[in-house]
């Protein structure tokens, strides 16, 4: 069996989806489900405050649903339930050292809740050099069908081999194509130009973007031969036209620099493919 996909749970919709999703993948991969929710305790040896007592009794009431839900949908499937006593950020980052991959929610609640998976997983993420997916609620998740897997290609970053493997293993173990997205931003009115055979009014920049993408991911269509694949290059910003293309996908798979320190936060694309994803956002780390 290999390593456990692991959720983060806060009580709130983004969580609780994040747990919905990690249990259907940790069903996919044939390993278990660790659901894992924080609560920071208060230092030194004085009586524990009413309030530190009510964040508490809420991390474990909600570890306590999301465990006996996912128990009742999905019967076969191994699932633990771990209440740390540590900061979110820091249990976060301790529970995905172990996993095989990280679900947070993307979005998380304010008030009383550890706002385990609102800022506290965006830093999570940001500093985060293993896999983490994240999941915003959508109305009837499960009336969507399964969309190809969207491989989102950083213009500025050279390395990005472990991306584009990490795309066509999820696309090969789900059966379905990959969409290989190139964008960059143009100089002057943006244009946007799928790669297609015959188009012979692309600028020279676009040819050349078109071939650079071919070239990258050659070696893994050879790899993965029963892989379809669609190559579209666009002159765009990044940002926006990963987050467009997000509402075709099934999955969405971007490379991510990791930061360290207080101040580390996602990139520009990567946070805005966060924020309007259509579908989960798989974050493959870079150095």
């Amino acid at each position: 069996m290999t390593r456990p996909v692991t959720a983060g749970i806060d009580g709130s919709a983004a969580s609780f989806a994040a747990a919905a999703w990690a249990a259907r993948e940790a069903e996919l991969r044939g390993t278990s489900l660790r659901l894992v929710s924080a609560w920071s305790p208060p230092g030194g040896t004085a009586p524990e405050p009413p309030e530190a007592a009510e964040r508490r009794s809420w991390a474990t009431r909600s570890l306590e649903l999301a465990r006996d839900r996912l128990r009742s949908r999905h019967p076969g499937l191994p699932i633990h339930a771990t209440l740390l006593g540590l900061p979110p950020h820091e249990a976060l980052l301790l529970s995905g050292v172990g996993a095989g991959l990280l679900v947070l929610g993307s979005r998380g609640l304010g008030g009383m809740s550890a706002l385990l998976l609102g800022s506290t997983g965006a830093h999570t993420a940001a500093r985060a050099d293993f896999p983490v997916v994240l999941v915003r609620p959508v109305p009837h998740p499960g009336d969507r069908p399964a969309g190809p897997v969207l491989l989102a290609l950083d213009a500025g970053h050279a390395e990005q081999e472990d991306v584009i493997a990490v795309a066509f293993e999820e696309a090969a173990m789900r059966g379905v194509p990959l969409r290989a997205l190139y964008a960059w931003t143009p100089p002057g009115p943006a244009r946007t130009y799928p790669v297609a055979q015959g188009h012979g009014t692309r600028s020279n920049a676009a040819r050349q973007a078109a071939q650079r993408l071919a070239e990258a991911l050659l070696p893994w269509r050879q790899k993965y031969p029963d892989v379809r694949v669609e190559e579209v290059c666009q002159e765009d910003v990044p940002a926006g036209a990963v987050s467009a293309e997000t509402r075709r996908a099934g999955l969405a798979v971007l490379g991510h620099r990791v930061g360290y320190g207080a101040g580390s936060r996602l990139g520009a694309v990567v946070h805005s493919a966060v924020r309007h994803a259509a579908c989960p956002v798989f974050l493959v780390p870079q150095a």
